[in-house]
C-alpha cells in the first residue's frame, strides 16, 4: 500500500448499460473514496486489454462485482498464486487482495426477474432446487397454473433457460466467493447467508449509499395544488409484491379522488380495473443516466415500498426509501413490515410500516389526509439517511475493511523474491554467454 494510506483499487464493471447496481456498488463508493483521498481507482469494463491486466496485478485491492464463471475463478486463483517480492530499495510488494461484491441473493432469483434465464435454480414460492429437465409452474390468484420456464426451451434476451448450466454456475459462484480474501454485501441478511450457507467467513456490510451531489431537487409547480401524488416503481418481478394490494388500492382510489397514482417501470393490467385511467401517470423505464434527474422531477408526496416476504426480497436493501428521503421536500414512505425496511425504518417516526392490506389502507389514508404527518416522517427520514447512508459516512468503513484485509495478507505472506531493476536486467542481457 502507498505510504499515504491510499489504496490502488481495481474494480470490475462489465454491465452493458449503466444501471443502479453498478452505480451503487462501484461508481458511487469508489468515486467518493477517491475524492476523500483514500484511493486511486481503475474501473475495468471487461475489454481485457493489457491495461486492465496490468492494473489488476498492480492493485492493492481487486473487487469483483457479481461476476461468475470459470474465467473469474481462474483470475482470482492466479492472483492469489503471485508471490510477494522485495524491491531493491527494500520495500515489500504484495499481490492484490480479492474481494467479491454482491447486493442481491442471486441464489434465489424470482422467476419473473429477467435474469432467471441465466441464474434461476429454484421453484417459487417453496424455493426447492430445480432438477434438469423440469418445468417451473406458477399458480395465479384465480387458481390457474402456467408454465413460466421450461428447461432447454424457454428463452429470454437471446439466452436459453438451462437448469444444469445454472446449477453449475451457482456452484462456481460459491467457489469464487470462498476463494476471495473477503466479501462485501449490501445488507446484514445477505451477509448472514454468505457466511452460513456459502462459507465465506470474512463479510463486510457496505450499504448502498447516497451521493448527494448526484441528486438535484426541483421546485415543480402543480396544476392542482390539492392533488396528492403517490409513487411506486418496479419491474415485472415486483408483481408478487404489488398484486396482493389490489383490493386495498381500489379502496383508497375510491375514497380519495384527488390522489394521482404515479407508476414508473412495468405496467400491470389489473391497475386499469382498480384505478380510473385519468388518475394514473405511467412512465416506462428510462436510461439510468437520466434516472436521478427524472426521479427528482416526479414531485411525489408519498412513496410506496411493498415487498413480499421471501428469501430473495429479504436480502434486498432499502434504497427506494433512501432515494425518496433525500430531496429538499422529502417524501413520506409507506413500506412493508419486512426486512430490509423494518431494520431501519421506525414506524411512525421516519416512515410507516404495514403488515396487512387493511393496515395498508389505514396508514395510507392517514398519510393522504395529514400533510403535517407526511412532513414529519419525510424530514425524519432525510435526517436518518444523511446521518447513516451517505457516501461520506459509509465509505471510510469500506476503506478500513480493505486495509484490514491487506494487513492480514501481509501477516501471512513473507516476501522472498527480490525484484530486479532495469539496470540489473540490462547488465544481465549484456553479460557474455
Amino acid at each position: 500500500m502507498p505510504k499515504d494510506n491510499r489504496l490502488y483499487i481495481w474494480a470490475s464493471d462489465t454491465a452493458r448499460n449503466s444501471n443502479a447496481c453498478s452505480y451503487y456498488r462501484i461508481t458511487a463508493p469508489f468515486e467518493a473514496m477517491e475524492n476523500l483521498g483514500l484511493c486511486h481507482r481503475y474501473i475495468d469494463t471487461g475489454e481485457r486489454s493489457r491495461y486492465d491486466l496490468r492494473s489488476m496485478i498492480q492493485a492493492d485491492v481487486c473487487q469483483f462485482y457479481s461476476l461468475g464463471g470459470e474465467y473469474t475463478l481462474h483470475q482470482i486463483e492466479s492472483l492469489k498464486a503471485i508471490n510477494p517480492a522485495v524491491r531493491p530499495q527494500g520495500d515489500p510488494t504484495f499481490p492484490p487482495v480479492c474481494v467479491y461484491d454482491l447486493d442481491d441473493n442471486t441464489d434465489f432469483v424470482h422467476p419473473m426477474n429477467h435474469t432467471f434465464v441465466s441464474l434461476g435454480v429454484r421453484t417459487y414460492p417453496d424455493a426447492r432446487l430445480l432438477r434438469p429437465g423440469e418445468q417451473l409452474e406458477v399458480e395465479w390468484p384465480d387458481g390457474t397454473r402456467e408454465t413460466m420456464w421450461e428447461d432447454q426451451f424457454s428463452e429470454n434476451d437471446g439466452a436459453v433457460f438451462d437448469i444444469e448450466r445454472n446449477l453449475h454456475q451457482m456452484k462456481t459462484r460459491h467457489q469464487i466467493i470462498r476463494a476471495c480474501h473477503g466479501m462485501t454485501v449490501s445488507t446484514p441478511d445477505l451477509a448472514s447467508y454468505i457466511k452460513e450457507v456459502v462459507g465465506q467467513p470474512s463479510v463486510y456490510v457496505f450499504p448502498n449509499s447516497i451521493n448527494m451531489k448526484d441528486y438535484e431537487s426541483f421546485n415543480v409547480v402543480r396544476d392542482d395544488p390539492d392533488e396528492i401524488r403517490i409513487f411506486w416503481q418496479g419491474s415485472m418481478s415486483h408483481w408478487v409484491d404489488w398484486y396482493p394490494l389490489r383490493d386495498a388500492i381500489k379502496t383508497v382510489a375510491q375514497k380519495y379522488p384527488k390522489v394521482k397514482w404515479v407508476m414508473w417501470g412495468s405496467w400491470f393490467g389489473w391497475v386499469h380495473e382498480v384505478i380510473p385511467d385519468d388518475r394514473v401517470e405511467h412512465y416506462g423505464w428510462t436510461e439510468y443516466a437520466a434516472y436521478k434527474l427524472r426521479r427528482g422531477l416526479m414531485n411525489i408526496d408519498i412513496n410506496l415500498c411493498p415487498l413480499a416476504k421471501n428469501s430473495f426480497n429479504r436480502c434486498k436493501s432499502a434504497i427506494k426509501w433512501y432515494e425518496a428521503s433525500i430531496w429538499k421536500n422529502p417524501e413520506a414512505t409507506l413500506a412493508s413490515n419486512v426486512h430490509p425496511y423494518n431494520l431501519e425504518m421506525v414506524d411512525g417516526v421516519n416512515g410507516m410500516l404495514y403488515s396487512t392490506p387493511e393496515e395498508f389502507v389505514q396508514k395510507l389514508s392517514a398519510l393522504i389526509e395529514n400533510a403535517e404527518l407526511r412532513k414529519k416522517l419525510g424530514e425524519n427520514a432525510r435526517k436518518w439517511v444523511l446521518e447513516n447512508r451517505t457516501v461520506e459516512k459509509t465509505v471510510p468503513g469500506l476503506h478500513e475493511y480493505f486495509q484490514e484485509l491487506k494487513l492480514e495478507q501481509r501477516a501471512k505472506l513473507k516476501p522472498k523474491v527480490v525484484v530486479s531493476t532495469t539496470a540489473d536486467l540490462k547488465k544481465l542481457l549484456s553479460a557474455p554467454r
